[in-house]
């Protein structure tokens, strides 16, 4: 890294469809890899770019935030404007801002939030970014499940046992809501942090409960005694990475927000 290298926070948009998820893979394609590729031929010497967090393989983003360090003159415009002219088409830079030397996307993230859209009816245009279910489903009762999510909890039930042997389990869950507008569920959760494959499968676990399948007892005793729950993950298209947080006051003004499916579909 060159002895003065400027760091810069990144907001990023993109479909996450062709991709192994945001972390860099030797074998596979990743937004960061693809980042890392347009820096080296936009900046010279040494460059750097870190996530607020994973996203799984076919996960997407609605503004993910991500640090990059580079040694350049360039201005924060220039650099958006440049780097997108050499992403792919999928990966789209919202925001460029000079961020401050220590500034860490994931390190000094606070909260994230991701939202899950369900679809209720068939889509053609929209298929790739939901989860089609053509039964019923209850909102009232996946949101009555939904609120037992929401505090300090063990999630070892809505993870693969791998992804904990390093980690704890306890994640801090400040929200979890659902919203129905005529053709999609939505669910909005917000969390200090989130384990491999955990908002998929809790996705999973309450439409089973909107079919009238699981009870919202059951999935209180998911938290409480560790199950298996590998046949509720849902699908990856329908999930997108929505916000990072770092400071309070942005984390409490988004708790308050209501529940808004994205501009498309």
């Amino acid at each position: 890294m060159s002895e003065h290298p400027k760091r810069f926070k990144l907001a990023l948009e993109f479909d996450g469809g062709r991709y192994s998820g945001w972390q860099k893979q030797a074998d596979a394609k990743s937004i960061q890899g693809s980042l890392l590729t347009a820096a080296a031929e936009l900046f010279e010497g040494e460059v750097d770019v870190q996530g607020s967090g994973r996203t799984d393989t076919g996960v997407h983003g609605l503004r993910f935030a991500a640090h990059l360090e580079a040694q350049t003159e360039h201005s924060p415009q220039e650099i958006r404007e440049r780097l997108n002219d050499l992403l792919p088409k999928d990966i789209a830079i919202m925001e460029c801002k000079r961020a401050g030397a220590r500034f860490h996307a994931r390190h000094n993230c606070i909260g994230r939030s991701y939202l899950y859209r369900i679809a209720k009816r068939k889509t053609a245009l929209g298929r790739n970014y939901v989860w089609q279910i053509s039964e019923p489903l209850h909102a009232g009762f996946m949101q009555e499940a939904a609120t037992t999510l929401v505090g300090m909890h063990d999630f070892t039930s809505f993870t693969d046992r791998q992804a904990i042997k390093k980690k704890s389990p306890l994640v801090m869950v400040h929200q979890a809501r659902i919203a129905e507008t005529e053709d999609l569920i939505l669910l909005r959760i917000v969390g200090s942090h989130f384990l491999w494959k955990m908002v998929r499968r809790i996705v999973g676990v309450l439409a089973e409960v909107g079919k009238g399948r699981l009870t919202v007892a059951e999935v209180r005793q998911f938290l409480e005694v560790p199950v298996v729950l590998k046949e509720y993950t849902a699908p990856s298209q329908g999930l997108f990475f929505e916000r990072a947080f770092y400071d309070q006051e942005e984390l409490d003004a988004f708790l308050a927000e209501e529940v808004l499916p994205p501009a498309f579909f």
